[in-house]
């Protein structure tokens, strides 16, 4: 049975490394931490002026995208920036990146209502 220091100790996330081919290099999709997600699902539900959902692509690569000591490699300001990319290599990485942390389609769409 595991103990309470045995779980506080495990702070490795799974990590994948995806090639973008559209931009001539490797990506490192991490894993989210608990806290990390609940950010991540908070800025699920935000809306533009218009009311419409604000770029769930883009944000999931900026929550998951992270260098080779498992920071994050964009900032909260890159949603805009990043949701102007490919679509397609956009793409790439959240299919990774919801595969590492267990998202499905239905997820996110919960997250969103809430």
């Amino acid at each position: 049975m595991l103990n309470r220091e045995d779980i506080l100790a495990q702070t490795d996330l799974k990590t994948e490394i995806v090639n973008i081919k559209e931009w001539g290099g490797d990506v490192l999709v991490s894993e989210m931490s608990g806290t990390v997600r609940d950010a991540w699902e908070q800025t699920l539900g935000e809306k533009d002026g218009a009311g419409k959902i604000v770029s769930p692509r883009a944000k999931l690569v900026v929550f998951t995208v992270v260098d080779e000591q498992g920071n994050r490699l964009f900032k909260d300001n890159d949603i805009d920036a990043i949701g102007k990319l490919s679509a397609s290599s956009l793409e790439q990485i959240c299919i990774t990146a919801m595969k590492l942390n267990g998202i499905g389609d239905d997820e996110i769409e919960e997250a969103k209502k809430n």
